[in-house]
């Protein structure tokens, strides 16, 4: 797909990214992988399709199909209170404003979040960068902010209470203290013996062995000043984000949702299970776009690309086509580093796209998304 090679060139040639990798497969196998690129604006080495980087939040599909198996194997009941599995978080709290004085005003919250609320986001747990509230109690240092290694941010208050409404936040991370409270294992573990290695996703982990650290990508910051290189963030485990993977795992892991559950003899899922994710989890509640409270984070990101949009089970999911050709109904998500990814269940087929910088929704990298994906259907109308 040659004009796809040269998408993601024209993007990179002007400066105004450092790199891009995509690929492109369907249910039997792979049918593009590119690269362009620096791995880092500090280095020489090419951006190549087996580097591997921060994906961020598409670990919470991963999470999502974790908790799923545990569904399945009648471990956890999606409708059931959390405390029946995390009895710590039975006196949880809603912050709803703060007093004259600063102090927090609490109260309880009508009900208790469930399962489905916490991988649906409707359970009232939230990101600080996205909710006033959550991001006032931060910088006041009433609590470490969620980002902040080793602190306590996890156990802040619920920004509403369960089922009120759709706001992006922590419900998956607290999905993924379920898996390891059921399982025995913590997420890396679990992850590597029930998903990546009956997958094959050889170079997904949360810490980057050092014999493959020559192939990880750099993170850039987009400052005033140009792209410029800063520290990776800390390698904790948690079902929100942090691993770091490759074009090559995230397809197989987007393939096995293609074909129902089962990728070259290993089954992860039951078929059904995987038709129910990419169904409406939300009923009447829509996905909507937030503005943000953080310098490292763009205005009012929109993965609906203004379009309505729903939750199912792992992501978002599309009630209209976009402007781009993705159809109504797909599944697509993204991580904070601008990697972003679809799943096209109609046409059997998924798409990944990812550089490595700040902010999220990225103007410069958001136009390379659209550019791809008008592209990829353009090629499936020809």
């Amino acid at each position: 797909m040659q004009n796809i090679d040269q998408i993601l060139e024209k993007h990179i040639a002007g400066g105004d990214l450092p790199c891009a990798v995509a690929g492109i497969a369907n249910a039997d196998g792979t049918l593009y992988m590119g690269a362009a690129g620096l791995r880092s604006l500090d280095a020489s080495d090419a951006m190549t399709t087996d580097t591997i980087f921060a994906i961020a939040s598409m670990t919470k599909a991963i999470t999502t199909v974790a908790t799923l198996q545990l569904v399945e194997q009648g471990l956890i009941d999606l409708d059931t209170p959390i405390t029946a599995y995390l009895p710590d978080l039975e006196h949880l709290k809603v912050l709803d404003g703060f007093h004259d004085d600063g102090k927090p005003m609490l109260s309880s919250p009508k009900t208790s979040p469930t399962t489905r609320q916490l991988l649906t986001h409707t359970s009232g747990y939230v990101y600080e960068i996205w909710n006033a509230n959550g991001l006032q109690r931060v910088a006041s240092e009433q609590i470490d902010s969620l980002f902040a290694e080793g602190g306590d941010g996890m156990t802040a208050p619920l920004g509403f209470s369960p089922g009120e409404r759709w706001e992006y936040g922590i419900g998956i991370d607290w999905a993924g203290v379920i898996v390891e409270t059921l399982s025995g294992k913590g997420l890396d573990v679990y992850f590597q013996d029930h998903i990546f290695a009956p997958l094959g996703m050889h170079d997904s982990s949360y810490k980057v062995p050092d014999e493959k650290a020559a192939r990880r990508a750099a993170i850039h910051s987009r400052t005033e000043a140009g792209l410029t290189v800063i520290p990776h963030l800390g390698e904790s485990v948690s079902g929100g984000g942090g691993l770091s993977s490759t074009i090559t795992d995230y397809l197989r892991f987007m393939r096995v949702l293609l074909n129902q559950g089962t990728l070259d003899d290993a089954k992860i899922l039951q078929p059904d299970t995987v038709d129910m994710m990419f169904e409406n989890h939300i009923g009447d509640l829509d996905v909507t776009p937030g503005p943000t409270q953080m310098p490292t984070m763009s205005n009012d990101f929109d993965m609906g690309f203004g379009q309505p949009a729903k939750w199912g089970l792992g992501f978002l999911l599309h009630e209209a086509q976009t402007e781009s050709g993705r159809p109504k109904g797909s599944a697509s998500w993204a991580g904070l580093f601008n990697s972003y990814f679809w799943i096209d269940r109609e046409n059997d087929l998924c798409a990944v796209i990812g550089t490595q910088v700040l902010p999220f929704y990225d103007t410069h990298a958001v136009a390379m998304l659209k550019d791809f994906e008008s592209a990829v259907y353009k090629n499936l109308k020809s």
